[in-house]
């Protein structure tokens, strides 16, 4: 009976860590239109779209797609926007550079670097201000823009970020 006992403590244990596990499960997403998929954290993904002015001169619509934490400690994003044909014409690295020194005006860059994702170029860099660390992964396939950020608050970091970043597909 006492092995019975201790048998189903160990069970209710286990559950319980798999509820607590549970709140940090990730959930697939796929945007037909944004030709991606990503895994978000488990909860509702908001999706947002508005016109923007390009530096430059310009014009074109950003597509977002959100995450953000109850509490407001964290936020996990997906955005795109397509350039016009006459932007952006300086070549991907040169493009993505500068959308890089757009993203961090007024932050304090910490790690920047290039990265590929199977062909496509992009950036990775983190930075930070007085209330908010970035993670920002930008990948330029031809005049697409997709930027992926994680943002959260010094003393709350989002703990997902590598499933989040890695987990991005373009199609």
């Amino acid at each position: 009976m006492r092995r019975l006992y201790s048998l189903m403590a160990v069970v209710v244990l286990e559950m319980v860590g798999v509820v607590s596990v549970g709140g940090q499960q990730m959930q697939p997403y796929t945007s037909t239109e944004g030709r991606f998929s990503v895994q978000f954290p488990a909860g509702q993904v908001a999706q947002e779209s508005e016109p923007i002015t390009l530096q430059g001169g310009g014009s074109s619509t950003l597509y977002e797609f959100s995450l953000s934490s109850a509490d407001g400690n964290f936020a996990y994003m997906v955005m795109y926007n397509d350039y016009p044909a006459s932007y952006a014409n300086e070549g991907p690295d040169a493009t993505l550079v500068r959308t890089r020194d757009g993203a961090v005006k007024g932050k304090t860059l910490l790690s920047d670097m290039a990265i590929n994702l199977n062909g496509v170029p992009g950036r990775e860099f983190t930075c930070k201000d007085d209330n908010w660390n970035f993670t920002v992964r930008q990948l330029l396939q031809g005049k697409r823009l997709y930027q992926l950020i994680i943002v959260s608050k010094p003393d709350h970091p989002a703990t997902l970020t590598s499933d989040f970043l890695n987990s991005f597909k373009i199609f």
